[in-house]
């Protein structure tokens, strides 16, 4: 850690603790320092290197603890918090359409508002700093997000679910691309909701918009197997031939799921590279099948770590779906050498951060990325002893461990309490919400 003498100075500075960077080396450092300026890092090292003098205005000792990169949720749909239990042991298209019932019954902004709200609680606690949020309602949602200080990826879905008036959809979607441009945590991103879901001439438009405005894209892809059949009997190509066909097989593309995916689909992600969300634990849930998540990394795709909604979950916690990743591409393939913790890890944090067009600005803790920090308390019976740290991040952690939390250099969770969000408020207001579903 190399500190000129003008730098001897930060607003706050995390020491003491066990530092994963997920940087380029992967380097791990023991009795590690932080040193962070306004919403950036300014170095980072072993804590016996800074100098006697440094000045900071906030100290956070994160002796006994581990700090990690804060984790990025790359697909969801989070005011989906309001329907949480509520939508139980259904396949996927009778699931969706009693969703959708719920979603289109004229719930307001202010419900779906109240959802996020959960949703963003939800994630901070569980050291969650950046989400993908695909839903209705998104620029209410995104300004939510502003006032709270929460990352967020999203941006105009595009569907024909509700039957809406595409001319209007499309002049929405345009006029939310040319605000987002002007927020400070929202990541513009647009959306199709899927194949089965749109027409040919909406996803011609969707490929023009991500262009026209140097956006990211995302979809769902080959779900399950009942997605593919319905795809190949309306085009007759499977979901990715179908998305390769519109020309949004790319760079900056991210498809959520990928379950039924076969070998030419995979090499053909590969050769685009397009990113795959994978969300193990909805799969599972739905009772889509498993993602061949091996077999998309053997082949150099990008594969990032999403939890999906929370009515098909049931929960936002990201180092549940960790776990549930690497032992569900063990256990499958038969094969305990295969998704390694740091590959896991890679996927929960800069895997989604590249996947997205983030990479040099959060995914790792290196000096000049944002000052996205987790701070997780190791001092737990069920981590100890500790022989691998990775490994019980991935393997033994739970979100309850997740100690302090900062976004963009922002402490939001301090001592395990929140910081920004009225969390008894929220909750009394989604349980309200909740007793009108019928």
């Amino acid at each position: 850690m190399t500190i000129a003498g003008s730098e001897r100075q930060c607003d706050t500075l995390v020491t003491g603790g066990t530092i994963i960077t997920m940087d380029a080396e992967r380097r791990i450092i023991e009795d590690g320092a932080v040193m962070i300026s306004g919403n950036a890092i300014q170095s980072i090292g072993p804590a016996d290197e800074l100098p006697r003098d440094i000045k900071a205005s906030r100290i956070i000792d994160a002796a006994g603890k581990v700090v990690i990169p804060g984790l990025i949720n790359s697909h969801s749909h989070i005011p989906m918090t309001l329907f949480r239990g509520l939508v139980e042991d259904l396949v996927l298209r009778e699931w969706l359409e009693k969703v959708w019932h719920y979603e289109l019954s004229g719930l307001s902004d202010e419900s779906f508002c109240a959802g996020a709200k959960l949703a963003f609680a939800e994630m901070i606690r569980s050291g969650v700093t950046c989400v993908h949020d695909m839903y209705w309602a998104y620029m209410a949602i995104m300004d939510v997000a502003e006032g709270i200080g929460f990352r967020l990826l999203s941006g105009p879905p595009i569907t024909s679910i509700g039957d809406p008036d595409v001319e209007q959809m499309f002049g929405a979607a345009r006029a939310a691309l040319d605000r987002i441009k002007n927020y400070r945590f929202t990541q513009p991103v647009v959306q199709a909701h899927s194949t089965y879901t749109t027409t040919p001439a909406m996803m011609y438009r969707v490929r023009e918009l991500k262009h026209e405005y140097g956006v990211q894209f995302t979809t769902h892809a080959a779900e399950n197997q009942a997605e593919v059949d319905e795809v190949v009997e309306a085009f007759g190509r499977r979901p990715v031939e179908q998305l390769h066909e519109y020309g949004l097989l790319e760079p900056g593309t991210v498809l959520a799921h990928c379950v039924k995916l076969l070998d030419h689909e995979i090499e053909l992600l590969s050769e685009t590279t397009t990113s795959v969300a994978h969300c193990p634990e909805s799969n599972l849930k739905l009772g889509s099948g498993i993602a061949r998540v091996a077999d998309m990394l053997a082949a150099g795709v990008n594969v990032c770590l999403g939890t999906d909604g929370a009515a098909s979950n049931n929960d936002l916690d990201l180092f549940g779906e960790m776990r549930t990743a690497a032992l569900l591409q063990k256990g499958y393939n038969e094969n305990p050498e295969l998704l390694t913790t740091t590959q896991t890890l890679e996927m929960a944090t800069i895997n989604g951060a590249r996947a997205y067009g983030m990479g040099d600005l959060i995914g790792s803790l290196e000096a000049g990325k944002r000052a996205d920090i987790v701070i997780v308390d190791f001092d737990k019976s069920h981590l100890t002893p500790c022989h691998d740290v990775p490994a019980h991040l991935v393997y033994a952690v739970n979100k309850a461990d997740v100690d302090t939390v900062l976004i963009d250099g922002t402490v939001q969770l301090e001592d395990g309490e929140l910081t920004v969000l009225d969390e008894d408020a929220i909750k009394a207001e989604v349980r309200a919400i909740a007793e009108t579903f019928e």
